[in-house]
């Protein structure tokens, strides 16, 4: 992360602890030349959209703010383009939250700071602002408290009034860094016609005749949403925009995009149309296999990804949009096989919010954001020899990241202790959750994923040359190795219980705790246990295709994923029985089959 010190002053108007707050800057100047480079720094808590000259220049500006305290983030934006000589205006909306969720966390002040050297502009009370009369907070319907931000209301009979000079506050945000990922993409205008194309992150244009002080409400489809597995009874609420009318026709745009495959509205408007927005990178062009069905399947993955993806890599984005770094060691490998190269930033950024944002010596399971914890599972996955930044830096090449996090993997590993029997120790942390449904072997899973942990560990020490750790490290590997067998093998597969697991056993060979010539019965549990969820799901299948049992795998995948992948649906649900959001970051396990296994066999 690279700091950036400022000279410009954070700014706001009066009071600025009010949530749900935005705020209209302006700021004049004059310019004797353009200079050929005006690289301006744009910090805001939360979201800011900038005008120079009248013209759009961040349709969407700021990045959330981090776990780790006293921490934001600056935009970094050229303005030359848009300047010229004489007078020159700068605009500026901006958007305060002033609330936290798991993927945001909410400083409690709102405060926007500015700075262009190029052309001698720093924000201080030299800014004029005021609290735009228009927008308010709806009455009643409070979105879901598992994502920043609300719901908002706009009134368009108020317009705007006197602007005054900018409150100039003291830094309580701490220090600062450049944006590590591109501004979002904003695609142009298209005309709505009752469907998009496919599920995406939007924001909608419209017109509507009214009578003054009539209101209407826009929402997605997928506005309300079920919990996944064990909490699919609870309801979840997205964001909606509500407008209060003027007497007569009104031109209405939402500001906040949400996600969905419909725009819904309250009444009848005209005019509709649809403006996507997402992540700054493409989806590649597919490559073709032999079945329609796996075709189908990797579609439906690489838009299931591509709209996981914004501040952060998200769970899903209409019900959590929690980065939970078990979802994210799923998606790292497809990021390489279906998305441009912008793509791998996120994933850069979402292994230092991982390392950054742990808790003493912790590595939490879902972070950047409020409301983290530690899953033991998830966090062992990360670091494991299959996690997101071992699959990183396979794909990558890049191994200079691996001396950042080694102190904190090892450090993390050390908080387990081992028991009686020269194996890890339950590790509860803040959930001991290993996977959605039933008849998980917790012991078997764990003592794998620590396992392939240890290795990974001790392969990054070898590749950073740092020998630290190497006693640690080999004792319990060791110990391990000669342990696992001996008191989890069956006979025919591993159990701690009377539950055969088809993840336990997966995990089990990734690991390579299990040896090849138990390959053959470990086979037999995977081709006909099903207990794991769409989740675990990924390493069951990658089992099956590391012993060779590629026709296998296919089988199971395709008769697992059948329903997700012929429904009319655009992208991959959370799980195989219709439960909880319609679309889920760990659903996409066959797009990496696919393009790891399948096309080497074409």
């Amino acid at each position: 992360m690279q700091k950036i010190e400022l000279k410009a002053q954070w700014i706001w108007c009066e009071e600025n602890k009010r949530v749900n707050d935005f705020v209209v800057f302006r700021k004049e100047f004059e310019l004797d030349e353009v200079p050929k480079s005006a690289v301006s720094y744009i910090g805001v808590d939360t979201r800011y959209w900038l005008k120079i000259n009248g013209k759009s220049v961040a349709k969407e500006g700021g990045l959330f703010r981090e776990s780790m305290p006293g921490s934001g983030y600056v935009d970094e934006v050229d303005l030359a383009d848009y300047l010229k000589i004489g007078k020159n205006k700068i605009e500026i909306l901006a958007w305060f939250y002033g609330r936290g969720g798991r993927n945001n966390v909410n400083s409690g002040y709102a405060g926007l700071i500015f700075e262009c050297e190029a052309i001698g502009v720093y924000s201080d009370s030299s800014f004029l602002c005021q609290r735009h009369p228009a927008y308010y907070t709806p009455e009643d319907h409070e979105s879901s408290y598992l994502y920043g931000g609300g719901n908002v209301g706009f009134d368009n009979t108020k317009p705007l009034g006197k602007f005054l000079p900018a409150t100039v506050y003291e830094n309580v945000w701490g220090e600062t860094y450049l944006r590590p990922i591109p501004l979002f993409r904003y695609e142009k205008p298209k005309k709505y016609n009752g469907k998009l194309p496919y599920g995406m992150w939007y924001i909608a244009t419209f017109e509507v005749v009214g009578k003054q002080g009539e209101k209407i409400r826009v929402y997605s489809d997928r506005y309300v949403t079920n919990g996944g597995p064990g909490d699919e009874d609870n309801v979840y609420k997205n964001y909606f925009h509500e407008f209060t009318l003027k007497e007569g026709r009104n031109k209405l745009s939402t500001i906040n995009p949400v996600f969905g495959e419909k725009i819904c509205f309250s009444r009848e408007v005209e005019n509709v149309r649809y403006i996507e927005t997402g992540y700054d990178c493409d989806i590649l062009k597919l490559e073709t296999f032999e079945d329609p069905l796996l075709n189908r399947l990797v579609k439906k993955a690489a838009r299931t990804l591509y709209v996981c993806m914004r501040d952060n890599f998200m769970d899903c984005p209409d019900r959590e949009r929690g980065q939970w770094i078990g979802d994210v060691s799923v998606q790292v490998p497809q990021v390489f096989y279906l998305l441009s190269e912008n793509a791998v930033l996120l994933v850069k950024k979402a292994i230092y919010d991982f390392i950054n944002n742990r808790k003493s010596d912790v590595l939490m399971g879902n972070v950047p954001g409020e409301n983290f914890l530690e899953l033991p599972a998830q966090s062992l996955n990360a670091i494991s020899e299959w996690g997101m930044i071992a699959k990183y830096v396979e794909h990558s090449g890049d191994t200079e990241i691996l001396k950042d996090c080694f102190e904190p993997m090892v450090r993390y590993l050390k908080l387990y202790e081992m028991d009686q029997d020269g194996l890890v120790a339950h590790r509860g942390g803040g959930w001991a959750w290993v996977d959605h449904l039933y008849n998980y072997d917790t012991a078997v899973i764990e003592n794998c994923w620590y396992y392939s942990a240890l290795k990974f560990a001790a392969k990054t020490a070898g590749i950073i040359q740092d020998h630290s750790y190497d006693g640690f490290l080999q004792e319990r590997i060791a110990s391990m190795e000669k342990k696992f067998d001996e008191k989890f093998w069956k006979g025919e597969y591993y159990s701690s219980s009377e539950v055969v697991d088809d993840r336990a056993n997966a995990l089990a060979v990734l690991s390579g705790l299990c040896g090849k010539e138990k390959y053959g019965l470990i086979r037999k549990i995977l081709i006909k246990v099903f207990n794991a969820s769409v989740y675990m799901e990924n390493y069951v299948l990658l089992a099956l295709c590391e012993m060779g049992y590629l026709e296998d795998a296919y089988k199971r995948m395709v008769s697992r994923y059948y329903n997700l992948a012929v429904n009319e649906n655009s992208t991959l649900w959370e799980d195989f029985f219709v439960l909880g959001t319609k679309n889920h970051a760990w659903s996409g396990a066959p797009a990496t089959i696919a393009y790891q296994y399948f096309l080497k066999n074409k």
